[in-house]
């Protein structure tokens, strides 16, 4: 667990908790990569699956997002033999630990939206006139 005062504190220990902070961020960084790991946190799928859960992705990017994904050993993914070839797709661990971070972004969200003040458009404000 990382001390947050002795970060603040000790330049050496910000730079070292910093990197690692880079690091981190730098595997789950991408515009489709936290979407993907949020969908398999609900558990397996296979490739058309995830296509089908993120509306607006192209096949190569998906692909080339599970193989990030797959190379930091945040996802696992499992060919059978059979024919056609069927794969499937499934949070590692590692990846599993960052469920309960996905749980409070949700909340975070449900916060904003509780917070964000109606606004009445302005065309309906001259109507009422």
């Amino acid at each position: 667990m990382i001390d947050i005062n002795a970060v603040r504190t000790d330049p050496n220990l910000a730079r070292v908790v910093q990197a690692q902070f880079r690091r981190a961020v730098g595997m789950i960084n991408g515009r489709w990569k936290l979407e993907i790991l949020w969908l398999l946190s609900h558990g397996t799928r296979r490739f058309g699956e995830l296509k089908r859960g993120l509306p607006g992705i192209t096949q190569h990017m998906l692909t080339a997002q599970l193989r990030a994904l797959e190379r930091d050993g945040l996802i696992k993914r499992t060919i059978f033999a059979e024919v056609p070839p069927r794969v499937e797709y499934e949070n590692t661990d590692a990846a599993r630990r960052l469920r309960p971070i996905f749980v409070e972004i949700v909340s975070w969200a449900e916060e904003q939206d509780a917070l964000a003040l109606p606004s009445e458009p302005a065309a309906q404000v001259g109507q009422q006139a």
